[in-house]
């Protein structure tokens, strides 16, 4: 499929245009005061990943968490109006302009207000292979992105004869991957209103910083006999205390091992069939999403016998209208659990909805807050997510602004995540798992079973699960 926008990949499968790098790094202003204590706390997810990033950074192993985005800019660039463009998204969301910092165990927040934040370009070199730029891209964005450190977000531009393709890396503790989906819009706006001598036509976003404290109000109010905990106590025990891995194994003989990671993309519908799926999906009560959810359960039995079908699954957190398109990591985990039957695709589905729907409301307990009351280490193992990207503002330009989302690598033992997007250019799925053998082997096999039975529902309408009979193992 040619022209498609917002493909999620890391950045050396990503097509790399060569020409001039420029970096561009925040540093507070001239008029900037002090950095302001802030009482408001950390989400619990952000808490969590800055303890691990200092766990892992005295211990010598420090694992690069970004996510970044790329996209184009017409025309010769306007560097003033870039720097209009990109201080104004960073006073838009004050996450950006907001740090956390451990002291003696406990976290603490500074936060700098609207103004204070002033842009810093430096030339890096003219870079004539794609390839070698893309290496050192990574290489910026890994260094840069240090979410013990502010800023934990760096720019990047490359000047082509036609255009100006903007990079933006930012650690995960700012985003999630829907707020990546946002930024090329509310840039390019603002960059087109600088350009004009104008104010964009933006509305006001609520600060993530807000959202984090309220959460921790209701957080701190759920305890070990709180009705979502129960459940993810009995899920973590019906899978032998632990969480549950991809179908297959996919890790190395030694599972203390820490492994490179691998990576796929591959298009699962078109748009015709994606639009059939759907409504094949929708004939019978169902959704989408669920639509993919029992997909991804038929491939697991039909590769391995396995009945039953455990991973856990992303929800957004963004329960209000003001966190709409507010930049954060507004993503909360659940635990899926429903049973392959033998009434094919129709009744997996329907199965797969009901189990959507339960886990959706207990991903507004964190994740971080669950394992604190279980009183045990969880580690995600396999994780699977979908989003409908079509909502997203811009959507339909992304082809034309050459958008993307990327992300770093992430050494793990034998970790996998599954993220199935839906655009205007159809269905596809990206993937992470480990660089093993059988990783290689089992996940790119998966994928595959996926993809043809997805096909057929939107060919035929249904699926009839193969080998059911044959298989009493769950």
């Amino acid at each position: 499929m040619n022209g498609v926008g917002m493909k999620f990949t890391e950045l050396s499968d990503h097509d790399v245009r060569p020409g001039l790098l420029t970096e561009w790094r925040p540093r507070l202003g001239p008029s900037a005061l002090h950095w302001i204590p802030d009482s408001r706390p950390p989400s619990y997810v952000q808490e969590a990943h800055v303890r691990s990033s200092l766990v892992s950074e005295r211990a010598g192993r420090r694992s690069p968490s970004w996510l970044a985005t790329a996209f184009e800019l017409p025309g010769e660039l306007d560097t003033n109006a870039l720097k209009t463009a990109l201080l104004a998204w960073i006073d838009r969301h004050e996450a950006l302009r907001s740090g956390l910092f451990c002291t003696e165990g406990k976290m603490a927040r500074i936060t700098l207000n609207p103004g204070s934040v002033a842009l810093h370009g430096k030339v890096a070199g003219d870079f004539a292979h794609g390839a070698e730029l893309a290496g050192y891209l990574e290489d910026l964005f890994d260094a840069e992105t240090d979410p013990l450190a502010w800023p934990s977000y760096v720019f990047a531009t490359v000047t082509h004869a036609d255009s100006t393709t903007l990079y933006l890396g930012l650690d995960h503790s700012n985003v999630d991957g829907y707020s990546i989906s946002l930024i090329a819009h509310e840039i390019r706006e603002l960059y087109a209103a600088a350009v004009a001598g104008g104010a964009a036509e933006l509305a006001e976003v609520g600060s993530y910083v807000d959202f984090a404290s309220l959460e921790r109000e209701d957080a701190v109010r759920v305890h070990s006999d709180h009705e979502t905990v129960c459940r993810w106590r009995e899920f973590v025990s019906s899978n032998g205390g632990e969480l549950p891995g991809f179908p297959a194994p996919v890790g190395a003989d030694d599972p203390a091992a820490v492994t490179k990671q691998s990576g796929g993309f591959d298009w699962l519908l078109d748009v015709a069939e994606a639009k059939a799926f759907d409504t094949a999906c929708r004939k019978s009560g169902g959704n989408f999403q669920a639509g993919v959810l029992a997909c991804l359960a038929i491939a697991g039995h039909e590769d391995t016998g396995r009945r039953e079908f455990r991973a856990l699954a992303p929800f957004h957190t963004r329960n209000q209208a003001r966190w709409a398109h507010s930049l954060g990591w507004y993503v909360g985990l659940a635990p899926l659990d429903f049973r392959v039957t033998s009434g094919g695709f129709h009744h997996v589905m329907r199965d797969a909805a009901a189990a959507a729907e339960q886990a959706r409301p207990m991903a507004a307990v964190p994740f971080a807050r669950v394992t604190e009351l279980l009183g045990v280490p969880l580690d995600p193992r396999f994780v699977v997510s979908y989003m409908d990207l079509r909502h997203a503002p811009g959507a339909k330009q992304w082809p034309e602004w050459k958008a993307a989302a990327l992300r770093s690598r992430t050494p793990h033992a034998d970790e996998v995540y599954l993220w199935v997007n839906r655009s205007f250019e159809g269905v596809y799925l990206a993937s992470r798992y480990p660089g093993t053998e059988l990783g290689r082997t089992a996940v790119p096999r998966y994928v595959e079973r996926v993809r043809r039975i997805m096909r057929q529902v939107a060919a035929k309408g249904s699926y009839a699960v193969a080998g059911l009979a044959a298989h009493t193992a769950s």
